[in-house]
């Protein structure tokens, strides 16, 4: 691993992201709103139901941070593409495990520093102090996060690889169904019994199902907390290979000299 091609690539792709406005309104102004609409809407429910706001209010942040960290990643692929500077970057001598790692910590970086804007809004702005209480927790599925949206953007890399730049929407689609099929605000159990069966399988099911269960007053969920890491850790390593075995297909077959 040359870590001065990584980090000229990692440095490249946070100036580009500053500077272009799609990028900013993607991954900081809809979280941001996002988590005002909610931070309202947990004020509004104290009155009813505090603890369902709450709920709703941290499923978001993590929808969110699982949407921003799996979508930089492809998206800075995307462009790569659109700006018919994919070939080059390949001709510089740059292996394809040093361009996703530079893929990643990017987007890990930005992300990161989201993620703890809208915690820190939450607090502040809202006065959900549970976060403060339940911060252990937090970074134990922020991290479960990472690993399982890392994992989902080597597979949604495997498919644009395999398949062609015209699927380069996945970028920005793939991660909502799996989030749906994650349950994120109800239990698993309410789907249909084949859907509930695809859920117990699904990335963030562990996460979702630990914040329901630490923000509704229960006691801290160990065996959720350990079960969403241990699953995030099997999506980033079962698909990592896969990332592999697709690029050099691609650049076998041409697929990869046609995208950029």
């Amino acid at each position: 691993m040359r870590w001065y091609k990584v980090s000229a690539l990692l440095w490249q792709d946070l100036r580009i992201m500053r500077r272009t406005k799609f990028r900013f309104v993607e991954l900081v102004y809809l979280p941001i709103v996002t988590v005002l609409i909610w931070g309202f809407f947990a004020l509004f429910a104290r009155q009813f139901a505090a603890e369902t706001g709450v709920i709703l209010l941290i499923a978001n942040i993590f929808w969110s941070f699982s949407y921003g960290v799996q979508s930089s990643v492809n998206q800075s692929m995307n462009m790569d593409v659109w700006s018919e500077s994919l070939k080059q970057l390949f001709a510089s001598g740059i292996s394809k495990f040093e361009y996703l790692l530079a893929r990643m910590l990017s987007s890990l970086v930005s992300e990161a520093l989201v993620l703890v804007a809208l915690l820190a809004i939450s607090v502040v702005a809202f006065g959900i102090g549970a976060i403060v209480e339940r911060i252990e927790l937090l970074a134990l599925l922020g991290i479960a996060v990472v690993l399982a949206s890392l994992g989902l953007a080597c597979f949604v890399a495997v498919l644009f690889f395999r398949l062609g730049r015209e699927y380069g929407f996945l970028a920005w689609t793939a991660n909502t169904l799996f989030i749906f099929l994650s349950a994120p605000y109800f239990p698993a159990s309410l789907f249909p019994e084949p859907l509930a069966a695809l859920s117990n399988v699904m990335p963030y099911t562990a996460v979702f199902e630990a914040i329901r269960a630490s923000f509704s007053g229960g006691a801290f969920p160990a065996e959720l907390a350990g079960r969403a890491l241990l699953t995030g850790l099997a999506y980033l390593v079962a698909f990592i290979p896969l990332y592999s075995l697709s690029f050099e297909r691609a650049r076998r077959v041409g697929t990869l000299a046609r995208m950029g």
